[in-house]
């Protein structure tokens, strides 16, 4: 094969990729508001589009979220745009461009809800995730301050499962006692000069929360009627440090199953130890924290 040939083939290889990348985030995005809107929204009555200031709920666990989707969504749109040929400058762009797509569209479509409204706080959430995962691609062509999430289970969700969710995926999603948000810094993915630092070895500050089973307080009235006061259980914040792993910095390796291991590592934080911090039960110290 001439060298021409290959050049030749690289292109079409490239175009290709390019547009089954606008296809599938495009595409995919499309499909989970569509799925969305059809199995949740349609269910609820509709309204003039209104605001909601839903800012002082949650003790803010769903404005992290918020950022992390925004993050998530960004920083990995990207990568796929790079994979497929664009400039890391322009993929960065790109990548938040999906993240908007993304996004904004849930926020009109709880705009025009009965039972919710528009919030500018996860409008702004949204933006520094979005921008955040942007600038890092955009500088440096991956994230070198990684934005993370570790989930376990909590009984709480048992107690609300309408609400926190009843299988594993929707406690994913809506059991804010289970989640905890990290950002993960290293001072030489940074430039700081600490080049005895490993690249592989960060250090991760988080945050979570407990004891929620409402956005505002532990009362609600169920479908039967019945009021359920637990005011009983005390909603406190949580703060953490503790190490971290990105095995993408360990080792180079061509072998698809470290590379994955590397990719994982990178944006999920693994089970590792951490103390906590909350006004409950001061500190607490956990070999293994996920």
């Amino acid at each position: 094969m001439s060298i021409q040939a290959g050049r030749e083939d690289s292109v079409t290889m490239y175009k290709r990729r390019k547009i089954e990348a606008w296809m599938g985030l495009v595409g995919g995005t499309a499909a989970v508001h569509s799925s969305l809107y059809s199995s949740w929204y349609s269910e609820y009555s509709r309204s003039r589009f209104h605001w909601f200031n839903d800012n002082a709920e949650w003790k803010q666990m769903d404005k992290a979220g918020h950022a992390f989707s925004s993050y998530f969504i960004g920083v990995n749109a990207a990568a796929l745009f790079r994979f497929s040929g664009y400039s890391q400058k322009r993929s960065a762009v790109y990548g938040a461009l999906i993240g908007i797509l993304f996004q904004t569209p849930l926020e009109i479509m709880d705009g025009y809800s009965t039972g919710w409204g528009a919030s500018k706080g996860d409008l702004l959430s949204n933006s520094a995730g979005t921008l955040f995962a942007a600038f890092q691609n955009y500088k440096w062509g991956k994230p070198r301050i990684p934005i993370r999430i570790t989930f376990h289970t909590s009984s709480f969700a048992n107690q609300r499962p309408n609400l926190l969710g009843q299988t594993l995926p929707e406690r994913l999603l809506k059991d804010y006692n289970g989640q905890t948000y990290w950002i993960d810094l290293n001072p030489n993915r940074l430039k700081l000069k600490w080049k005895k630092w490993p690249k592989w070895l960060g250090v991760n500050f988080g945050y979570g929360a407990d004891g929620l089973l409402g956005g505002d307080d532990n009362i609600w009235t169920d479908a039967s009627g019945k009021i359920n006061d637990r005011s009983d259980v005390q909603r406190y914040r949580q703060y953490y440090v503790g190490p971290s792993v990105s095995f993408g910095y360990l080792q180079k390796s061509k072998r698809p199953l470290l590379q994955v291991v590397g990719f994982v590592s990178e944006r999920l934080r693994l089970p590792m130890p951490a103390l906590e911090y909350n006004v409950k039960n001061g500190f607490q110290f956990h070999p293994l924290y996920w």
